[in-house]
C-alpha cells in the first residue's frame, strides 16, 4: 500500500527516466545541501511560479519590444530552479507535508499553462497551435495523475522528454521560431506552424491512446494474478 506522501512526491525510484534526468538530479543534490536553512520549499516554489510569470510577460511583450525574447531563457531558469529543486530540499529536510507537495504541482501546472498561452499571444506562435500543445499538455497531466493513483507510478517522462527537456523548448523557442521565419509566416492563412504543431499534437495524442490500452491491459493481467 502506497502512503500519501509518495503519491504527492512520486518515488524516485520508479520514475521514467528522460534524457537529462541523470545529471539534473545530480545537480539538484547539490544545489539542495548548498541551500542555506532560510531557504523553505514552498518558497522555493512560489519562485518558480514567479520565473513563468516573468517569462509570460516577455513572450506577450515580443509583439512590441523583440529583443524581449532574451528575457525568456532566464526566466525559464528561475523556474526550473524553483519547481526542481523544492521537493528534493523537502524530502532532505524531512518536510514532506501535503502543503509542499501541493504547492509544487500548483506551481508546475500554472507555469505550464501559463507560459503556453501567452505564446498563443507572442510572434512566435499562433493562438491555433498554442491551443492544441494546451490540450495535449493536459490530456498528458491527467493521465499521469491518473497512473499515479492507479498504479503508484509517477509518470515523469515520455520517451525520454520530461518536465525538463520541455522547460528547455520553452525557453529557446523563440530563437527557433525567428530562425525558421514563424513570426513572418504567422499572417498565411494557413502558416506552416499550425501544420506541424496539430499534426505532432494528433501523432502524440494517438501515441497516449496507445499508452492507455496498454497500461489498460497490464493493470487487467496482474489485478487476474492478485485474484
Amino acid at each position: 500500500m502506497i502512503d500519501f506522501f509518495t503519491l504527492v512526491f512520486g518515488n524516485p525510484a520508479q520514475r521514467t527516466q528522460s534524457f537529462f534526468r541523470g545529471a539534473e538530479l545530480r545537480m539538484i543534490d547539490n544545489i539542495a545541501e548548498s541551500l542555506p536553512d532560510r531557504v523553505e520549499p514552498m518558497q522555493l516554489s512560489g519562485l518558480g511560479a514567479c520565473g513563468a510569470v516573468v517569462a509570460s510577460i516577455a513572450l506577450i511583450s515580443c509583439n512590441q519590444f523583440p529583443n524581449a525574447m532574451w528575457l525568456v531563457p532566464f526566466a525559464m531558469a528561475i523556474n526550473w530552479f524553483g519547481l526542481s529543486v523544492d521537493l528534493p530540499l523537502a524530502r532532505k529536510r524531512q518536510q514532506e507535508a501535503a502543503a509542499e507537495g501541493m504547492a509544487h504541482h500548483l506551481g508546475e501546472i500554472f507555469s505550464h499553462l501559463s507560459i503556453l498561452i501567452a505564446y498563443g499571444f507572442s510572434p512566435f506562435l499562433s493562438v491555433r497551435a498554442a491551443t492544441a500543445v494546451v490540450v495535449c499538455y493536459l490530456l498528458f497531466a491527467v493521465y499521469g495523475y491518473i497512473r499515479a493513483a492507479t498504479r503508484h507510478v509517477e509518470q515523469m517522462a515520455y520517451i525520454g522528454i520530461g518536465v525538463t527537456e520541455f522547460r528547455i523548448l520553452l525557453a529557446f523557442w523563440p530563437f527557433v521560431a525567428v530562425s525558421l521565419g514563424v513570426p513572418q509566416s504567422l499572417g498565411d492563412k494557413q502558416p506552416a506552424i499550425d501544420v506541424a504543431v496539430l499534426s505532432l499534437a494528433g501523432f502524440a495524442i494517438i501515441g497516449l491512446l496507445t499508452k492507455l490500452f496498454l497500461d489498460s491491459r497490464k493493470m487487467t493481467a496482474a489485478s487476474g494474478r492478485d485474484d
